[in-house]
């Protein structure tokens, strides 16, 4: 995947860290009570997400933006404002913010 502008590849990688950390969420939710064995198996396909949002999105957009890397303060406070703004817009919502909204 190429990027053209720095605010597609802004708002991809933006949109990858938030579904990264909404699926680890979702996984550590989902494995509670579940046998090891399969908790393992939640794990892993999980992982496998994870690693296919990093490596097809996340890595792809910084590599044409080197600007965009991020330290894990400013990866976490994506996050955070991401999940923030998604909680507060509901489906049938006309607000002003948006998810897509560039954070940095």
């Amino acid at each position: 995947m190429t990027f053209s502008t720095l605010d597609s590849a802004r708002l991809i990688r933006d949109g990858g860290i938030d579904a990264l950390s909404a699926l680890d969420m979702a996984v550590r939710e989902a494995i509670v009570g579940l046998p090891p064995e399969e908790q393992t198996k939640v794990k892993r396909a999980f992982g496998e997400a994870m690693g296919c949002i990093v490596e097809h999105l996340i890595n792809p957009a910084v590599r044409a933006f080197p600007q965009l890397d991020t330290d894990q303060a400013t990866w976490s406070a994506i996050a955070e404002s991401r999940a923030t703004l998604r909680a507060r817009i509901s489906p049938n919502s006309h607000a002003s913010e948006s998810p897509s909204a560039p954070l940095t």
